[in-house]
């Protein structure tokens, strides 16, 4: 029992770790090539310039998170060994298990798309009525499709999904009173919709992370 304990926290010190080392490269990275750009068009557009703000950044910012995420589980799936050591199944990932796998990754890379689609319309200079028509009828596809991956999913997935939304709320309620309590006493900003949802996004793709950690599905 302390073996199978003692290995257990071994393997999720090494997803945390890698997961730490992920996120270090890729923000690092990132801030490279901003810093790059910046330089090659100093005279480049600002998310200002552009009509948006600091949720539109964040709001990016999570959407590629979330496509990022969706595309390494794409690569996972290619190796029938690997997807079935990250289940914890007794052997390879059958076809079946290796489709659902599939259609959880892309639904994940759609939520990205479609946190991104907001702020890009605005951009753009987009018709408001027609970005919000396109971004509803995709938002009732994805809802859809995400509820049929849930009912398909297993249940380790399943709870994996529970607790991250279960951690949200929490935390962003806790959050969200802090905040509305200072808002109305005259100490912080008014805050729109789109600002508290980019926010909870992130909180959500942060317990989403450190939840897949702890269950071994990173």
């Amino acid at each position: 029992m302390t073996t199978l304990t003692s290995a257990g926290g071994t393997r999720r010190l090494r997803s945390f770790v890698r997961l730490f080392i992920v996120g270090f490269v890729f923000g690092v990275g990132g801030y490279g090539v901003g810093r790059l750009l910046a330089r090659v068009f100093p005279g480049g557009p600002s998310l200002s310039d552009l009509g948006l703000g600091w949720a539109d950044g964040l709001a990016l910012l999570v959407a590629f998170g979330l496509i990022f995420g969706a595309a390494a589980a794409l690569v996972t799936s290619l190796s029938p060994a690997r997807l079935g050591r990250m289940y914890r199944l007794e052997g390879d990932a059958s076809p079946a298990e290796i489709g659902l796998a599939r259609r959880q990754a892309l639904v994940f890379g759609f939520s990205g798309l479609l946190l991104a689609l907001p702020p890009v319309f605005s951009a753009a200079g987009l018709s408001p009525l027609f970005g919000f028509v396109v971004v509803g009828l995709l938002m009732a596809l994805h809802t859809v499709l995400n509820v049929r991956v849930y009912l398909q999913a297993d249940e380790l997935v399943r709870r994996t999904v529970l607790e991250a939304g279960a951690a949200t709320f929490f935390l962003g309620q806790g959050v969200l009173f802090l905040w509305a309590a200072a808002e109305r006493l005259g100490f912080a900003p008014a805050l729109t919709a789109w600002d508290i949802y980019a926010v909870l996004m992130a909180f959500y793709l942060i317990a989403s992370l450190v939840v897949s950690v702890r269950r071994g599905l990173a």
